[in-house]
């Protein structure tokens, strides 16, 4: 008998098999019924799965060496029309430290250079902690930073970055594509009700766009939002088509960084979460977004052009581009 021990990197088990190559390789008519009966043991003693942290027990004698920040320049292919990092160098003003609050003047600088800088707003008058600097970051970003939102309900309360009422990036149609990247991280334990909190979005009415598709018309045009099970959903009301076509990811996981790519070639839309295609992506023909001039928004998602809860987690890094990119290509990309 052998017993083989199969190393899954990715699940963090190893799985435990014991089998007879040599019965296996006999022809199934010829096996006596003993034969029969060993050619797989399946006992608890004999097929099995144990969970180790790979990360955590090879830490001492092969440790992961983190990779280092890379600047704006490394990061802003062609067609990048606004880029936002947390880190000294996406701040008009020097960013405080972690867990200090971001003050109200703070620019967040489009360092695309097309004006789309982010604004501070805190809703409902919040208290100055619903958003904090952070040196937290996915292994895999451009910038070692990030913010830390503190959104709720019961009162609703969070923050918002917003571009001004005149940014480029209020009117941008995106006819021919586009690619919007960002990455957050939802709190470990995960507490409170924070069903459909938006993540980034445009402000505006779809209904003052003239479609009447959709769940109502007071949705904003385009919004990438958390359901109650924790699921992305990502609704966009298109410049050509009547129609909101709609994705919706798999449960998010808690307590570690993820990296989602919204991706659209002027026709339909795909999203990829770490990389790999969501199951459920419209097959809708989707021809841009329906933007009204207004706005666009990180920490939060209107309806009734009002903000309910901000966004409660972490996010870092996050990019536009007015065309399609290949995951290649994505801001996680290590070519």
């Amino acid at each position: 008998m052998i017993r083989r021990y199969a190393f899954d990197l990715v699940r963090d088990v190893i799985d435990v098999e014991t089998f007879s190559p040599w019965f296996l390789s006999r022809d199934p008519e010829k096996h006596t019924p003993l034969e029969a009966e060993t050619i797989e043991l399946t006992g608890p003693a004999d097929r099995f799965s144990l969970s180790i942290d790979f990360e955590r027990r090879f830490s001492g004698f092969a440790p992961v060496v983190p990779r280092k920040p890379r600047p704006a320049s490394a990061v802003m292919p062609r067609g990048t029309l606004a880029y936002w990092r947390f880190d000294a160098s996406g701040t008009a003003s020097r960013a405080a430290g972690a867990g200090t609050p971001v003050g109200t003047d703070t620019v967040i600088r489009d360092l695309s250079g097309h004006g789309n800088d982010l604004r501070v707003t805190r809703l409902h008058d919040s208290a100055p902690e619903v958003l904090t600097w952070s040196g937290e970051h996915h292994g895999d970003q451009p910038a070692h930073a990030s913010l830390r939102f503190d959104g709720g309900k019961g009162p609703d309360r969070g923050a918002v970055l917003t571009t001004s009422a005149t940014a480029p990036l209020n009117s941008e149609k995106f006819t021919g594509g586009y690619t919007i990247e960002t990455y957050i991280k939802l709190p470990d334990p995960f507490e409170g009700d924070h069903a459909w909190m938006g993540i980034l979005s445009w402000e505006g009415r779809n209904g003052d766009a003239g479609k009447t598709t959709g769940w109502s018309p007071d949705e904003p045009t385009c919004s990438l939002n958390v359901t109650p099970e924790r699921f992305l959903q990502f609704v966009v009301y298109p410049h050509v088509q009547d129609a909101d076509p709609t994705s919706w990811s798999h449960a998010l996981p808690v307590g570690r960084w993820t990296h989602i790519a919204v991706v659209n070639d002027g026709h339909h839309t795909v999203v990829y979460v770490d990389g790999s295609k969501i199951a459920r992506n419209p097959g809708q023909p989707s021809t841009g977004i329906a933007a009204l001039g207004k706005p666009f928004v990180i920490g939060a998602t209107q309806f009734e052009e009002k903000f309910g809860q901000g966004f409660y987690g972490w996010i870092g890094d996050t990019r536009i581009v007015g065309r399609a990119l290949r995951p290649r290509d994505f801001m996680t990309s290590r070519v």
